[in-house]
């Protein structure tokens, strides 16, 4: 059939035959074409070869021998009776291990032994800071008073939980989330404050959480000034992970082993559970996946598609331990002493109450004051942090000029606002009783108000003993 045919469609005058099928249990010797020859030059007729036998008649084979479990020998192949035997072996005595000492909880990771100190550090630089000199996981437990194996518990962060939350409303909306540890942990740290985090070196110009310095010493420089300027840090706590702590430890001089102990003990992991204490009873509750995923979105933990931010997620100080103050001043101390040193060229005084920068100055700063701003963004952002942009003030002298809650346009004081609204409530408590003022249900409403009135004279003496006048006349029985 040509091309020609095929194209207009011509079809083939005899077309083949099918070939017709065989009989069951012959071959087809006619080959594939019924004309075909099948017989070869010699004349000879192919014959096929013998079909094979069916399975029914052919022999069976041999199975293999499967091997025997070494087994007890009243053991029969019962798999109770199996079980009892296991059971009666479980019943025999076990030799007592023996007590091990440090060894037996490898403690290379966090300083080494007494028999094997960890290497490295600086016993001299130690020396000269007035710090406690450790070479071995050991001494850092003599050093907190608490045994090896419960110190080990602690620093190790796959063991038990060791930190409760507490949810803070924020003021410009979100939470703050309040990590606070657990009595052994916190009886740690708080041994650890006392002969270690207390004694490392700080920047003058750091007010916060210091022993004799408080608002009142941070807002004084700032007195009678024509400018003052006040940025916050974002995430201040947060932003001092692990790395960071354990870093700053070996800067003092501490082996890589103690550094890591000593970090461990005062960071936390956020990817740890979220434990709560329950209403009643002394159980911990630990919440669920779905809740915790709500709380870190509320906390502002997670991104526009809810996932978990990774900078957010890793081991940081906690807000909450007694130990996160004193270090996060001291990790800071170099910022300190850059922004002090840009304070000073532009004619100015530079303090830091925690995570609140405080400058003031005179005319030059106040001519300059983007640039002045500008800068210490980048100072800031060169050491690890970054500027809250929206709570950054520039307060010129004409308006009121409030640092970290102290007024200090003339003299320190407590503001017009906050003196009326004390003065309103102890004023009403005179009147109405004070049972009926406590709307914050406060346990102990009459030591709240002490404190405030405390507050108020301590920052102003003027308005404070207007205070003072009123809150000794409330009669407390009504």
């Amino acid at each position: 059939m040509g091309l020609f045919d095929w194209l207009f469609g011509r079809k083939k005058q005899n077309p083949p035959k099918p070939r017709p099928s065989a009989p069951a249990g012959q071959w087809n010797t006619q080959g594939p074409y019924p004309n075909a020859n099948t017989s070869s030059a010699s004349g000879s007729t192919y014959t096929p070869p013998p079909m094979r036998e069916p399975s029914a008649t052919r022999p069976p084979r041999k199975k293999k021998r499967k091997l025997q479990p070494l087994l007890p020998p009243d053991y029969r192949g019962n798999r109770g009776q199996g079980l009892t035997w296991r059971r009666e072996r479980s019943k025999q005595p076990v030799a007592r291990v023996a007590a091990a000492g440090l060894d037996f909880y490898k403690f290379e990771h966090f300083g080494g032994t007494p028999e094997h100190p960890a290497e490295g550090g600086d016993a001299s630089r130690l020396l000269q800071l007035s710090l406690p000199a450790l070479r071995h996981f050991g001494e850092l437990a003599a050093l907190l008073q608490i045994d090896s194996r419960d110190l080990f518990k602690l620093v190790v962060r796959t063991s038990a939980r060791h930190y409760l939350f507490h949810e803070i409303p924020k003021k410009s909306g979100g939470i703050r989330l309040l990590m606070a540890p657990l009595p052994r942990m916190k009886a740690a740290q708080r041994r650890l404050l006392d002969v270690l985090v207390s004694k490392v070196p700080l920047h003058q110009a750091a007010h916060g959480f210091r022993e004799g310095q408080d608002v009142l010493t941070n807002a004084g420089p700032h007195v009678g000034k024509p400018v003052v300027i006040c940025m916050d840090i974002t995430d201040f706590f947060p932003s001092f992970t692990f790395r960071r702590v354990s870093g700053y430890f070996r800067h003092l001089g501490y082996s890589r082993g103690i550094a890591v102990a000593l970090a461990n003990l005062t960071t936390w992991s956020p990817r740890a559970a979220f434990d709560t204490p329950q209403v009643t009873g002394r159980h911990l509750k630990t919440l669920a996946p779905e809740a915790r995923k709500a709380l870190l979105e509320r906390a502002g933990w997670l991104d526009s598609r809810g996932n978990e931010i990774p900078s957010r997620m890793w081991p940081q100080l906690p807000q909450g331990a007694p130990t996160s103050p004193g270090l996060a001043n001291a990790i800071v101390w170099r910022m300190d002493k850059r922004l002090s040193a840009l304070a000073r060229k532009f004619g100015g005084d530079y303090t830091r109450y925690a995570d609140d920068l405080t400058f003031s100055g005179f005319e030059k700063m106040a001519e300059h004051s983007r640039t002045f701003i500008r800068i210490v963004e980048k100072i800031v952002r060169t050491e690890g942090l970054a500027i809250n942009v929206n709570k950054t003030r520039v307060m010129r002298k004409g308006r009121r000029q409030k640092v970290t809650g102290v007024v200090v346009n003339k003299q320190t004081n407590l503001s017009r606002r906050d003196f009326d609204l004390l003065k309103a409530i102890l004023h009403n408590c005179i009147n109405k009783g004070p049972s009926t003022q406590n709307r914050s249900n406060h346990p102990n409403f009459k030591e709240h108000l002490r404190g405030r009135v405390a507050h108020a004279l301590h920052i102003g003496p003027e308005r404070g003993a207007k205070l003072k006048k009123l809150f000794d006349a409330i009669d407390w029985s009504r």
